[in-house]
């Protein structure tokens, strides 16, 4: 390995130390395990950046001090700010990296602009500040930068209609407008990465610009030079981020090397790419660098090893197919860890399903570039409509391999297997690699083995009351952990032609968690709700089912029934007043009365209506309730409308949670269940609006993925977005 290669992961593996955060992949452990004769060299560097993470470490920590001390903040938005809106930021003028969750109450301003904060209540969360009920003031709009990526992703929605969505996650790393179903999609088949911006996107387009230069016999320097302007502009146009910018740099480096005509050393340019941590140390914690730095290094070390592996009279399709899948194999090894760490499961059919999307990519991605840079939107159109079909083979490659049953392994690894496992595959890359294969071999081998021995994770539960609320997209599941771990499902999100968010969403989510589900609770039959239903019940066999039985022809309420039959759980319908004792919880429904539902023809108004309680706190649960079974818990339940956290109706409706329905509940926390980008409109701004005013904290799975809160029975705690915070019980109206 040379030297420029090892101080490379010297310099990373000390930084990323110095902060204190998890591990950066093969590429610590490597600068641990390599054999070098430079130790003292590299040591004293690793001294010095493990002390400018200390650095680094406890500035971030004064910051987050004086930013909770004052009254007014000064943010740059990295999302669109409006009232009731939940966004990200990071704070301006300080010389530290404080992310900053923003709630907004008043104000909106575009993504990218300089905003100055008031009036709001600061928290310091697990990752960061957060700032709730926050009036926004603009200061400065967006960047020229900022301006031309918004001009940009406009253009791809223009040229790419309903195909927008995946156009913008290949080209601009804007994966807000995909679907769950779709990542998990990917997700299964190995080939989520795909959807984020990393080094196989800029490698592509740098490789197709090269192409072109040869193409149309421009000088080589002057065409050499050009595309690796293009390629920098491209990056810094998308934000510039970690993965993309390691890519650019290693294109820049590669170009040089051959265009001076000065071979080198493979693992040379690729350590200068990975050395964007020099510029901005912070970047070690980016999973997407982290991801990419390590999949690469699998790519190197693939490259000798299919030399020593293939038969030298291997030609032609044979040999290439065969160096696609070990290149496949070491990748998917190299990454493992981490995605196991960050995601808690592994696709075991991503290097085939790879090794079927790469031809597909490297056509599709140098063509939605040049759809994005076509003068006139007539020509990116036409251009877009040409690269439709690929977009539809690369879905079609992600679909199939994600129903291959077992494609993917729920996997929850504990730091120590974590640990361990990049011990392994980083010695696996070495030995593809060293000529001293045979030791690196054994050292795999001998981590492999320990992976066996290693106790399994242990499922920690800290005795809380949980809730969480699925990001189903539209539709609707919420789970309620017991204080003794178990499960309260009620609803299970929709269904659709190939699949059903009970078996993509629901299912891994709980299983990585670990814990029986006790009790299935239907609100009502329609598809956004009861779609997963079966599958999650013939999966976790629920002891009991409860059900508002309203009558309906949906065909996924008859398969909830018949998968209830199957496992034989107890089944009966919702009755006002019941009420269950489930582990210290205490459940009581409140609707819907027979008496009510005989004379309805919407399931809507038939919603089961549950009220849980734990302690001194409280949370009400009201399907899609609309503004007539909302009047009728009015008359028929008001004194057991008062809780702490509402799950909004209906997903925001304007036709629920009226007035009167809010005055009387008085939530300090509001839930909204949503898909993003619905063609329902939901939420409603209006209804947004009401919850404000009533002194609430909204929290909107389009905005923040899934929601939890948890309580011991006299205090609630939030998480979303990866931050926690304490929820303030006290209504604080601003003036």
């Amino acid at each position: 390995m040379p030297l420029i290669f090892l101080a490379g992961c010297v310099w990373v593996a000390g930084t990323a130390l110095g902060l204190a955060e998890g591990f950066v992949g093969g590429l610590i452990l490597l600068c641990a395990l390599a054999r070098s004769q430079n130790r003292v060299a590299l040591a004293l560097l690793f001294s010095a950046a493990f002390s400018l993470g200390l650095e680094l470490r406890d500035r971030d920590a004064r910051c987050l001090e004086e930013a909770r001390a004052a009254k007014g903040w000064e943010l740059h938005l990295l999302g669109d700010a409006a009232p009731g809106s939940f966004t990200m930021a990071t704070m301006h003028g300080r010389d530290c990296a404080i992310r900053v969750a923003l709630a907004v109450r008043s104000g909106s301003a575009a993504a990218g602009s300089l905003v100055s904060v008031t009036g709001a209540e600061p928290v310091i969360g697990e990752r960061g500040l957060m700032l709730r009920d926050g009036r926004v003031t603009l200061r400065r709009g967006p960047s020229l930068l900022a301006r031309w990526r918004n001009h940009v992703a406009a253009g791809i929605d223009r040229r790419f209609g309903a195909d927008a969505g995946l156009a913008r996650a290949l080209l601009i790393a804007d994966t807000h407008g995909l679907s769950p179903e779709l990542r998990e999609r990917y997700t299964d088949a190995g080939l989520v990465h795909i959807l984020s911006i990393s080094g196989l996107h800029v490698g592509i387009i740098g490789g197709a610009l090269l192409l072109a230069v040869e193409a149309l016999r421009l000088p080589a320097v002057g065409g050499r030079v050009a595309a690796m302007a293009l390629v920098l502009c491209y990056v810094l146009a998308i934000g510039a981020p970690a993965a993309a910018m390691r890519s650019a740099a290693l294109f820049a480096a590669v170009t040089m090397t051959r265009l001076l005509q000065r071979p080198t050393h493979p693992w040379a340019p690729f350590a200068i790419a990975a050395l964007v941590p020099l510029f901005e140390p912070r970047t070690v914690l980016d999973l997407g660098w982290q991801l990419s730095v390590s999949g690469y290094a699998g790519v190197l070390a693939a490259g000798r090893a299919a030399r020593r592996l293939l038969p030298e009279r291997w030609r032609g399709w044979r040999a290439h197919i065969s160096r696609e899948l070990i290149a496949g194999l070491l990748t998917t090894l190299a990454t493992a860890p981490l995605v196991a760490w960050h995601f808690g499961r592994l696709s075991l059919v991503g290097v085939v399903s790879n090794l079927a999307a790469g031809p597909v990519v490297a056509v599709l991605q140098p063509t939605l570039f040049v759809a994005m840079l076509a003068p006139g939107d007539a020509l990116g159109r036409f251009v877009a409509d040409a690269a439709r079909p690929m977009m539809r083979a690369l879905d079609a490659v992600a679909g199939t391999a994600a129903a291959i049953p077992g494609a993917t392994l729920a996997f929850a690894p504990t730091m120590l297997a974590a640990g361990i496992a990049s011990i392994g595959v980083t010695a696996l890359i070495a030995a593809s690699w060293s000529r001293d294969w045979p030791r690196w071999a054994a050292t795999a081998l001998t981590a492999f083995a320990l992976l066996a021995w290693v106790p399994a994770p242990r499922l920690v539960h800290d005795g809380r009351f949980e809730v969480h609320v699925l990001d189903v997209g539209q539709g609707d599941a919420v789970a309620l952990r017991t204080p003794r771990g178990r499960w309260i499902l009620v609803d299970a999100g929709r269904a659709w032609a190939n699949g059903d968010a009970g078996r993509s969403t629901v299912l891994p989510y709980l299983r990585r968690r670990g814990g029986e589900l006790a009790l299935f609770v239907l609100t009502h039959p329609h598809a956004d709700h009861v779609g997963g239903a079966a599958s999650v019940i013939r999966a976790l066999r629920p002891a009991a089912v409860r059900d508002a039985a309203f009558v309906a022809g949906s065909e996924p309420y008859a398969q909830m029934l018949q998968a209830t039959r199957e496992v034989q759980a107890s089944w009966a319908r919702v009755r006002p007043h019941e009420i269950m004792e489930i582990d210290g919880l205490q459940l009581e429904f409140l609707a819907p009365d027979s008496a009510w539902t005989v004379s309805l023809d919407d399931p809507n108004e038939a919603s089961s209506i549950l009220r849980v309680n734990y302690g001194e706190r409280s949370l009400l649960l009201t399907g899609d309730a609309e503004a007539g079974l909302e009047s009728w818990l009015l008359t028929h339940a008001a004194d057991r409308l008062d809780v702490d956290v509402l799950k909004v109706g209906h997903h925001g409706s304007s036709t629920s949670s009226s007035q009167a329905f809010i005055d009387a509940v008085s939530p300090r926390v509001a839930l909204v269940s949503v898909g993003l980008a619905n063609t329902y409109g939901h939420p409603s701004p209006d209804v947004m609006r009401r919850l404000l005013d009533a002194g609430a904290s909204v929290l909107r799975t389009d905005q923040l993925g899934s929601l939890i809160l948890r309580s011991d029975g006299s205090t609630w705690e939030a998480q979303a977005a990866g931050r926690r915070w304490p929820v303030a019980l006290s209504q604080t109206l601003l003036p």
